[in-house]
């Protein structure tokens, strides 16, 4: 495995730092195993500590559920610095992390606990840049092809111009776009800095607005969901609906097969459908319910997030809007995303 031993100074450098004075540790490489895997050997007094470490990257929920997926025998996962959802999803799955900006939360059963939070310079610095749906819908218009320039987010989403403009300044301002030099104005171009980073981002932005959004559930009785959306729900929508498409695991069967059986049905309609419950469930042939669903409804987030390809007449949101949404549901679903990642291109491109 490349990057063994860059990688393996990694995770001893991050553990020594949250450790205490006097505390040793050890860390050695897994070889045979093809997830960057350590095992680690901390002495405290009499008593010896082991664990299985892993290293997961820049720290994104994409890098955690990637490791998880790689080796699930991992106790600690190492990064260099870990982001909130990321962290979520190690606590979900109980795992530890410790990360290079000095945060830690171990607790194994062998009686390890570190709990380290990062220190604060004591400067001044700007808020932080938190994520809006027009930053959102321009991210979207980026994985979609269109150039990150104010004059084509503008034509592709439909926002106006000032909102554009912002919402690719504040990408600019976390090092997502990169301006051309010398180049201003609405037509300016600007160019994404590293693909993998700019969708990780987009993915964990994306599930963090999702959970804001009001869900519909519906029920309905059928024996193959996807036969059903081609034969009978599809051509309904098309009447009724000005935008829609499916997204999650039913959409990852679409695009790239790799989980065999879909259990909800994630779908996108357009707001004015949404808004109207009576009608979106007769459009579908069920009823809301609160649990027990088949059908899970949102309003489209974004203009661009209707835009992926039609198959089979069903039409399949923007390939990175279904990644995002099986990352933000985890587990075999983001299997399925990181088969989708590798399989379609998700992404925008750096030039």
């Amino acid at each position: 495995m490349s990057g063994v031993g860059p990688l393996n100074l990694s995770v001893r450098k991050a553990l020594v730092a949250v450790l205490p004075n006097g505390i040793r540790a050890q860390v050695k490489p897994m070889l045979s195993h093809t997830a960057p895997l350590f095992e680690v050997r901390v002495q405290a007094g009499s008593g010896e500590h082991r664990f299985v470490a892993g290293w997961a990257g820049e720290g994104w929920p994409a890098d955690v559920e990637r490791l998880l997926a790689l080796a699930p025998e991992m106790e600690v996962a190492f990064g260099k610095r870990f982001s909130r959802g990321a962290k979520e999803r190690l606590v979900a799955q109980h795992r530890g992390w410790v990360d290079e900006s000095g945060d830690a939360n171990v607790n194994l059963e062998t009686g390890l606990v570190i709990l380290r939070e990062a220190r604060t310079q004591d400067v001044a610095t700007e808020s932080p840049i938190r994520w809006t749906e027009t930053m959102l819908a321009a991210a979207e218009a980026a994985l979609a092809g269109v150039a990150p320039t104010v004059h084509a987010v503008e034509a592709a989403t439909g926002m106006s111009r000032g909102a554009a403009s912002n919402a690719l300044s504040r990408m600019e301002k976390l090092n997502l776009l990169k301006r051309t030099r010398g180049t201003r104005g609405p037509g300016s171009a600007r160019h994404v800095v590293d693909p993998d980073t700019f969708l990780d981002q987009y993915a964990e932005a994306a599930a963090l607005l999702r959970r804001k959004k009001l869900v519909i559930r519906v029920h309905r009785l059928w024996k193959d969901p996807l036969q059903t959306f081609e034969n009978e729900i599809a051509p309904t929508l098309e009447r009724v609906s000005s935008a829609w498409a499916v997204t999650g695991t039913a959409a990852s069967i679409l695009l790239a097969p790799y989980l065999s059986d879909v259990t909800v049905v994630e779908l996108y309609v357009d707001d004015d459908l949404f808004a109207d419950r009576d009608q979106l469930t007769q459009a579908l042939g069920g009823r809301a319910v609160d649990r027990g669903h088949l059908i899970e409804v949102r309003a489209l987030p974004t203009p661009i997030s209707a835009t992926g390809p039609t198959i089979h007449g069903i039409h399949v949101a923007l390939p990175a809007r279904v990644y995002g949404d099986l990352m933000a549901v985890g587990g075999r679903s983001a299997e399925a995303a990181h088969h989708l990642r590798e399989t379609v291109n998700v992404g925008p491109r750096s030039k």
